[in-house]
């Protein structure tokens, strides 16, 4: 018989316990992929922004006039054509305030000369970091997830807003971090106020994304089920056997203790904004949009801001919205107002029809899509100045779900031929950006 193995620990030779290996998968997926992505991203969008300041900046006065103790700008600055002035002698950003209130600390150092594109950029940069730990919450491998994060940072339009920064966009860029924020604490089981708050954080970012909370009210009932048959698999894993909704018996005592402070957040939150909005034109459910001299002048408001004579004009620009032909190079080039249809940004997002399992996850999910499309495609107004649709973006986060459902954790071939149009697409889109190459 041979000699007994020797035991390495005891021998005095370096010890690889198990836990090592593992623990070291864990920092390179949980931090070293995530700083990468968030390094390239701010790379790029950098790049292709290369400088250009921030147009409609508003949130940059709106947080310095915080700052101030006033509620509102003591000036109107020419450039910023859609402040409300009011009898206070104040002129007042009718966007809601959560992306001035991001961008506060930074102006409280910076001063009132802080560039709006630099918040723009850097956090548009931390959402593709989100959203890879987003993917990870899912059960994907490192492969999948790597590649699903770059068609997320440069296969959609997420990139134009972050490198554009008005505050238009910003606003999507604000609204799409604490969305996924939102999402990533669901999937930690955080606590319910956090969720909320973060969630809060989105609609005051976006007052469309309130119109996503049967997501959150999926959630609430699943984690109150899992407890019940103390399942730690995480909401929306992707491997998981969940019953379909309407199978789930929650406890209402589990109900109220995870979802009052869910709703306390949100409450708080939305309260405060009725209290500004109430202060400033002396109604909570006066925000300001209908009080924007000539605004309601404007052709495209003749029925109002909500119709559903717009409905086919939304579908067209969110579905069928094609580039235009042109005599130079590069031949083809988007319109800078009306957009482009998602199916070209991001054809990835059709993947997300192959998640149809009736699972609470699923249907929070596809309510919040839903509900969510609504006000989009009752809205008169296009977009603006975008690349892609930029309203599409209130729906990101949870097509973003979807899709990786859908691909059901591994990218096929008919995935890696929609993220290779996209990233296509969106390069010429940033080409778009930085030699103006609009129709």
């Amino acid at each position: 018989m041979g000699p007994p193995p020797i035991d390495a620990t005891v021998a005095g030779a370096p010890a690889r316990p198990e836990g090592d290996g593992r623990r070291g998968r864990q920092i390179v997926d949980s931090l070293v992929i995530p700083a990468v992505l968030f390094g390239l991203a701010w790379f790029v969008y950098a790049w292709v922004n290369h400088g250009r300041s921030a147009n409609l900046d508003y949130f940059v006065p709106l947080a310095d006039a915080f700052l101030t103790g006033h509620l509102g700008l003591t000036e109107a600055p020419s450039y910023l054509n859609e402040l409300v002035p009011a009898r206070d002698g104040l002129f007042h950003v009718v966007y809601p305030p959560a992306p001035a209130l991001v961008v506060l600390p930074a102006v409280w150092v910076f001063g009132p000369g802080f560039e709006q594109a630099w918040a723009s950029i850097l956090l548009g940069a931390l959402n593709v970091a989100i959203a890879s730990g987003v993917i990870r919450g899912m059960g994907l491998e490192r492969g999948p997830r790597i590649v699903l994060s770059v068609a997320f940072g440069f296969g959609t339009v997420v990139w134009y807003s972050a490198q554009a920064g008005s505050s238009w966009h910003f606003a999507h860029v604000v609204a799409t971090m604490f969305m996924l924020l939102a999402i990533r604490a669901c999937q930690r089981d955080a606590r319910p106020g956090l969720i909320g708050f973060l969630f809060a954080g989105a609609v005051l970012s976006r007052l469309t994304l309130v119109l996503a909370a049967p997501f959150f009210v999926a959630y609430l009932i699943d984690r109150v089920v899992r407890e019940r048959e103390d399942d730690p698999t995480a909401f929306g894993w992707i491997n998981a056997v969940r019953p379909p909704a309407w199978r789930s018996r929650p406890h209402l005592s589990g109900l109220v203790e995870h979802g009052a402070p869910f709703v306390a957040a949100v409450g708080v939150a939305v309260g405060s904004y009725l209290a500004y909005n109430h202060l400033r034109f002396g109604s909570p459910f006066e925000n300001g949009y209908a009080l924007i001299p000539g605004l309601l002048q404007e052709q495209q408001y003749v029925h109002g801001f909500f119709s559903v004579v717009n409905i086919p004009r939304k579908l067209y620009a969110l579905f069928l919205s094609a580039p235009v032909q042109a005599p130079d190079f590069p031949w083809i080039q988007s319109r800078h107002l009306g957009g482009l249809s998602l199916l070209l940004t991001t054809p990835l997002f059709l993947s997300a029809i192959r998640a149809r399992r009736p699972d609470w996850f699923g249907v929070g999910c596809w309510a919040s899509l839903a509900l969510i499309l609504v006000p989009i495609l009752l809205h008169a107004d296009p977009g603006g100045a975008q690349f892609g649709f930029r309203y599409a973006q209130d729906l990101y986060p949870f097509l973003l779900l979807l899709t990786v459902r859908g691909l059901h954790g591994r990218v096929s071939f008919e995935a890696w031929i929609a993220i290779a149009i996209g990233l296509l697409v969106n390069a010429w889109g940033m080409g778009s950006a930085y030699f103006d190459w609009w129709a």
